[in-house]
């Protein structure tokens, strides 16, 4: 799984550049399991969003947050299983996608469309944003609402929540077995 760190995320989370890779504008990888994020303030805390490349799917994070890649990658696992739980998602599709994530890779990638794409909700959660866990560092709550609402992706509009789903069925579709 590829995590794309804006300069100011990296910079968070002290990656040094010997642990950071460089990604070339044309890599060819699964982008169901690449990610795009940012950090900023929201509120006069800071705030870290991670994207889904391919479906624009968000976690969100808040609140005593991790100052290391690797606490980070840590964080990132158990907010996917929470925020696809609460986001409403079945234990079957969950399984499906955490199966496939193998290690976190965080690297640099220069894309536009996906840092105006976090920009937009990083601007949505301005207005959007009350409901805060301030006890929890994983916003799962917050996460669903943003996901389940409208984006622009390119020239489409898609609700991430459905686009996510539909990937997790297409991809991997689950094969029963005969004796079923």
């Amino acid at each position: 799984m590829y995590i794309f760190c804006s300069k100011a995320l990296k910079a968070a989370l002290n990656i040094k550049n010997n642990g950071f890779v460089k990604m070339v504008a044309d890599a060819q990888l699964d982008k169901l399991y690449a990610w795009h994020g940012h950090i900023t303030k929201l509120d006069g805390k800071n705030t870290i969003i991670l994207m889904n490349d391919q479906t624009m799917y968000s976690l969100i994070f808040r609140n005593k947050l991790p100052r290391s890649a690797d606490k980070f990658s840590e964080l990132i696992k158990e907010a996917l299983l929470y925020t696809m739980e609460v986001g409403g998602f079945n234990r079957p599709e969950i399984e499906r996608y955490m199966t496939g994530i193998g290690d976190i890779i965080f690297a640099e990638k220069t894309d536009r469309q996906m840092t105006g794409n976090l920009n937009r909700a990083f601007l949505d959660l301005e207005w959007t944003g009350h409901r805060w866990n301030e006890c929890e560092s994983i916003q799962a709550e917050q996460a669903a609402f943003e996901n389940k609402g409208i984006r622009k992706q390119g020239s489409a509009y898609v609700t991430p929540f459905e686009k996510m789903l539909d990937e997790l069925i297409n991809v991997n579709p689950i094969t029963e077995e005969a004796g079923d």
